[in-house]
C-alpha cells in the first residue's frame, strides 16, 4: 500500500518548528510568573526581634530594620507585614517605602528580599519612674500561614522642660531632682535673681539646638563622687553614644546685611551663664555637645561659676569657653574637644588647680591649641580693645594633646597685649616650646609627655614615679581640695602631683 505523498513543504516544517518553540517558551514563562502556593512556603528573617534601647515618653527613636527573605521554592505573595496591635501601636513600619501599620500584596521572587524599617514613640507613663517595656509584633502571612518578629522597647518617663526651638523661663528657686531623667527642648532659662539647683544623681538630657542659659541667676549643681549628675543629649541609642556635637543653645534669627536681610544662628554652651553671682557646678560631666560650659562677662566680685571634680568632654568645637569671667577650679578633667578643650579669652580672672585639660580629639584634623589664653579683642571698627586679666593662675595643672609633637605647634596658646605681671602658670605640665618661655611660667615641664595610663582608653592617671610629675604647694586663698577626681587623698603640702589625679 502506498504512503500518502508529503505535502508539507521545508517553509512549512520551519514554521511548525518555530511555532512549536514559541508554544514552549509561553508556557514556560507563564510558569515561571506562577506563585508558589505550597502550604510549606515561609520566609526568614534577618532578626527575629528587633529592640530599641531605652527611649524617653513622647520622643521617636532612631530607626531600625530587618529583612524578609523569601525562603521558599518559588515566588511568593506576601498577603500582609502587619502591626498586630495597629494604630494603637507604639510602633511605626515602612515596608520598602510603603508605610504601615499594615502593608499587603507584595509578590518577592525566591531569595530575594526586601526590608522593614521599624521606629518607636513611647507615650508617657505617669505611675513608672523607672524604665519600663512596650511589645507588639510584626505578622508576615504567606498562602495563610503566619511568622512573626517581635518588637521590644524599653521606655522611661521623663520630666520635660521648654518647647522645641523655643525659648522659656523656669520658676524661680527649682529643684530638679534624680527621681526621673529631665529631657530640654529649645532654650531654657533661669531669671535674675533666681536659681536652680539639680540634685546629685540626675540625668539632664537635651535636645538638639537646646541648652541651659543662665542670666543673672545661680545655677547649683549637686553631684556627689560615685553619683554625678550627667549632662547630654536625648538620644540614647548605642550608635549616639560617642557622637559629639548633639546638643548646645542654637538660636536661629535675621540680621540686616549689606545685601539684605540674611538668617544666621546665635551659637551657645549647652550650660551659659551670663553675670552670675555665684554659680557651682560639683561631680558634674558634660558630654557630646558642641560647646559644654560657656561663662560670660560677670562683673561680681567673687567667682561667678566654680568647678569642682567635673568632667567635660567629646565636645565638637570648645569645652570651655570664658569670656571675661571670673572662674575657680579644682580636680577638674577636660578632653577630647574638636577645638580647645578650654579658651579663656578676653580677659577676666582664673584661678584653676589640679585639673588635667587633654585634648587627644581623634575626630578629623585640629588646628587649634589644647588651652587658649588671651586679654583683646578687635572691635567692629578694627580697633584693638584690652579687657585685662586679673590674678590668673594655673597651678599643678596638665595642658597638653595629641599635636604636641607637631613643630610650630603649642598645645598652650598665650596671646596678651596687656600686662602680663597678672598671669602665673606654676607648677604645670604643658607644651610650650622652650624658646617661648615667660616670667608667667615658672617650675614647670614645657615639652615632656605626661606618662598617661592609656590614651587610647582615655585613661588620664599618671603612672610614673618620676618627682618631674610633682606639683607645687598650694598657696591659702586659693582653690584646693584635700582629695582627687576619684575622691583619693592628696599630698598635703610641697609636692602634690600635677593634674586631677594624685599617684597613690
Amino acid at each position: 500500500m502506498m504512503e500518502p505523498p508529503n505535502t508539507k513543504t521545508p517553509l512549512h516544517r520551519a514554521w511548525i518548528g518555530i511555532t512549536v518553540t514559541l508554544v514552549a517558551l509561553t508556557l514556560w514563562s507563564c510558569n515561571g510568573d506562577k506563585l508558589y502556593l505550597g502550604a510549606d512556603a515561609r520566609v526568614a528573617f534577618s532578626q527575629d526581634t528587633v529592640l530599641f534601647d531605652t527611649v524617653f515618653s513622647t520622643i521617636g527613636s532612631a530607626s531600625e530594620a530587618f529583612r524578609i527573605v523569601n525562603d521558599s521554592p518559588g515566588r511568593i505573595l506576601l498577603e500582609d507585614i502587619t502591626l498586630e496591635d495597629g494604630e494603637d501601636s507604639p510602633f511605626r513600619i515602612n515596608v520598602d517605602g510603603l508605610p504601615g501599620p499594615s502593608v499587603g500584596d507584595l509578590e518577592l521572587d525566591e531569595g530575594d528580599s526586601l526590608y522593614v524599617f521599624v521606629e518607636v514613640t513611647i507615650d508617657p507613663q505617669n505611675d513608672y519612674d523607672l524604665p519600663f517595656i512596650v511589645k507588639d509584633r510584626i505578622r508576615v502571612t504567606v498562602n495563610g500561614f503566619s511568622q512573626y518578629v517581635q518588637l521590644l522597647a524599653w521606655g522611661q518617663d521623663a520630666f520635660f522642660h521648654g518647647s522645641p526651638g523655643g525659648i522659656s523661663t523656669l520658676d524661680c528657686n527649682a529643684l530638679w531632682t534624680a527621681q526621673k531623667p529631665h529631657v530640654i527642648y529649645g532654650v531654657v532659662g533661669v531669671a535674675p535673681g533666681c536659681n536652680l539647683t539639680i540634685e546629685a544623681g540626675a540625668d539632664v538630657h537635651v535636645h538638639a539646638g537646646g541648652g541651659l542659659y543662665v542670666s543673672g541667676g545661680t545655677l547649683d549643681v549637686n553631684g556627689e563622687l560615685g553619683n554625678p549628675v550627667v549632662f547630654e543629649g536625648d538620644r540614647l541609642e548605642p550608635e549616639y553614644a560617642d557622637v559629639p556635637g548633639q546638643w548646645g543653645i542654637q538660636v536661629d534669627t535675621l540680621i540686616q546685611t549689606e545685601i539684605g536681610v540674611a538668617q544666621a544662628s546665635i551659637l551657645g554652651g549647652g550650660i551659659w551663664i551670663y553675670g552670675s553671682p555665684g554659680s557651682t557646678l560639683r561631680h558634674t560631666i558634660l558630654r557630646n555637645g558642641t560647646i559644654g560650659l560657656q561663662v560670660d562677662t560677670t562683673g561680681t566680685e567673687g567667682a561667678a561659676v566654680t568647678l569642682e571634680n567635673c568632667v567635660i568632654h567629646n565636645m565638637s568645637a570648645i569645652g570651655l569657653l570664658a569670656q571675661g569671667a571670673h572662674m575657680d577650679g579644682t580636680n577638674n578633667l577636660l578632653y577630647d574637644c574638636g577645638q580647645a578643650c578650654a579658651a579663656f579669652t578676653l580677659g577676666g580672672k582664673y584661678r584653676f588647680t589640679h585639673s588635667t585639660f587633654a585634648n587627644t580629639w581623634s575626630d578629623g584634623t585640629r588646628g587649634t591649641p589644647s588651652v587658649l589664653i588671651n586679654d583683646h579683642y578687635e572691635d567692629i571698627n578694627g580697633n584693638l580693645q584690652i579687657r585685662p586679666l586679673e590674678e590668673t593662675r594655673f597651678l599643678n595643672c596638665i595642658l597638653w594633646g595629641n599635636n604636641a609633637q607637631l613643630q610650630d605647634f603649642d598645645e598652650l596658646v598665650v596671646d596678651l597685649e596687656g600686662d602680663v605681671n597678672d598671669l602665673l602658670i606654676r607648677g604645670c605640665a604643658v607644651d610650650l616650646d622652650a624658646t617661648g618661655e615667660a616670667d608667667w611660667i615658672e617650675e614647670s615641664t614645657l615639652d615632656a609627655t605626661p606618662p598617661f595610663a592609656d590614651i587610647f582608653s582615655r585613661d588620664f592617671h599618671l603612672v610614673s614615679g618620676n618627682s618631674e610629675w610633682n606639683g607645687v604647694g598650694v598657696p591659702a586663698g586659693l582653690p584646693f581640695l584635700a582629695t582627687d577626681l576619684d575622691g583619693l587623698p592628696r599630698v598635703v603640702g610641697s609636692a602634690p602631683d600635677v593634674g586631677c589625679y594624685e599617684r597613690q
